[in-house]
């Protein structure tokens, strides 16, 4: 395995919860290559991370995540739809709920505390426009 799918393979991995000792552990093992190799990629993941993922700004990332939340709602909606079992239905507008709330957080309210801290800037400054 080359070193970009080794890497992929840490991002997946850690996206699945995995912690760095396991994975480190997993990855050695599968791909017969040091642990110092892995721990390395943990260390440099700041300078390949945003290549491997095609990670070129914020404005881009934001756009994905909104999209990966907006999938997750969609999803569970059809399973809230269709499902036919009380407790696949809750669960269902939990997930529903939970996006809503991470959607929020993620696109919504940076902006918010971006206009609050202007606004603080202004108020300290003695201006204020409302």
């Amino acid at each position: 395995m080359d070193v970009v799918s080794r890497r992929l393979e840490l991002l997946k991995l850690e996206g699945l919860g995995f912690s760095q000792a396991e994975i480190v552990k997993e990855l050695s093992q599968k791909l017969t290559c040091s642990r110092r190799t892995v721990y390395n990629d943990f260390e440099t993941r700041e300078s390949w991370q945003p290549v491997v993922q095609g990670v070129v700004d914020a404005r881009s990332v934001l756009l994905k995540v909104v999209n990966r939340y907006e999938q997750i709602y969609r999803q569970a909606s059809v399973r809230l739809l269709t499902a036919s079992n009380e407790l696949a239905q809750l669960g269902a507008l939990n997930t529903m709920l939970k996006a809503n709330g991470a959607l929020f957080e993620t696109a919504v309210l940076p902006e918010v505390l971006g206009r609050l801290k202007e606004l603080e800037e202004k108020a300290k400054r003695g201006v204020f426009v409302p």
